[in-house]
């Protein structure tokens, strides 16, 4: 699988401590091998996610929000710190996606 990503991703991990990259690096590459690790996302409090994904990394702490495109993509939406309120990375990759109009 070809991973691409949204092209505020790379804020996004800009934005983790250093000791989390490694760990996202591993977990993209999960992600990479086999998209369907990841746990499906649908519509909740008017944010619809349906067709994403999510994988949990470090500890459960950060997250990917990610789609399948075809057989051969897939796009990552957001990568971030996992609030107390668990829809803040959502919302942001529903923004996102938006834009790019899915």
């Amino acid at each position: 699988m070809k991973l691409k990503f949204h092209p505020e991703v790379k804020n996004d991990i800009d934005n983790l401590d250093g000791s989390v990259k490694p760990r996202l690096k591993s977990t993209l590459n999960k992600i990479k091998k086999s998209p369907e690790l990841g746990k499906p996302l649908g519509n909740k409090s008017g944010i619809d996610l349906s067709g994403c994904l999510k994988i949990y990394f470090y500890r459960k702490k950060y997250r990917v929000v990610y789609q399948i495109l075809n057989e051969e993509e897939v796009m990552v939406w957001s990568v971030g710190k996992r609030e107390d309120q668990v829809v803040y990375i959502n919302i942001s990759a529903y923004k996102r996606i938006l834009e790019k109009g899915r």
